[in-house]
């Protein structure tokens, strides 16, 4: 069995040698759901980079305590950071986007409302948001990386402002195909639409701001399915992992 990696937070400071009592999620999770006994090891990680080896040293009603050991500068991270500005869709399917977007190594994603997307109340945007990063950290804490993908607040197409890096809007109208317009970037910025994909003017809007319209192929995808195809393939084209 792998290693089973645990989440601890930057504000829990770990030192080799020392005691760490689990919060009480991570806690239920080890005891309850991984059924671990004493002497059993984890792995513990912090979120700003490498993780360190522990072992449990006591489990009762109240607490899970490990004893921490070494830390080892692992890092499993793309070598070009990948941002993913993904369209709110059904919270089922963006939940999906988000955990399997965070295994496919993006360094960031970006939730944008568009005039086709599932419309989240502003009441609840905040709370939608600190979800997906909830499910970014166990995504993190499943395929091993030690670095937190940022979940950014939620904006609007209109209000979007893009960093640097190469552009590119997934489009089922484009003609130049993904593979002919992946160029070697040091950072890359990957659009996807909703559902229904986004208007001729929002389109329009992504292209001014410097982003290249590409098709996924001949068969018109769910933007569920576009978003993670893309991403596999980008890692795949400049030979990434």
């Amino acid at each position: 069995m792998l290693t089973p990696r645990i989440f601890i937070g930057a504000n829990e400071p770990l030192s080799p040698g020392a005691d760490c009592v689990l919060a009480h999620d991570a806690a239920r999770h080890v005891a309850q759901s991984l059924r671990m006994r004493i002497g059993e090891r984890l792995a513990l990680f912090t979120g700003e980079g490498g993780e360190y080896a522990a072992t449990i040293v006591r489990i009762d009603r109240k607490d899970v305590v490990v004893r921490v050991d070494r830390h080892a500068a692992v890092e499993r991270e793309l070598a070009r950071p990948v941002t993913l500005v993904q369209a709110t869709i059904a919270a089922d399917m963006m939940d999906l986007i988000v955990r399997k977007a965070v295994e496919l190594g993006v360094a960031a994603i970006v939730p944008v409302e568009s005039a086709r997307s599932q419309r989240i109340p502003t009441e609840r945007a905040a709370r939608r948001v600190e979800h997906w990063r909830v499910i970014a950290i166990a995504a993190c804490e499943q395929c091993g990386r030690n670095r937190i993908p940022a979940v950014q607040p939620l904006t609007s197409v209109e209000d979007y402002r893009p960093g640097e890096g190469m552009k590119v809007l997934l489009s089922p109208q484009a003609k130049l195909k993904f593979s002919a317009a992946v160029k070697d970037a040091a950072a890359f910025i990957l659009a996807a639409g909703p559902e229904a994909g986004f208007t001729a003017e929002e389109e329009g809007a992504f292209v001014a701001a410097g982003f290249v319209p590409v098709s996924l192929g001949p068969r018109v995808l769910r933007t569920e399915t576009a978003s993670v195809a893309a991403l596999a393939a980008l890692s795949a084209l400049r030979g990434d992992s």
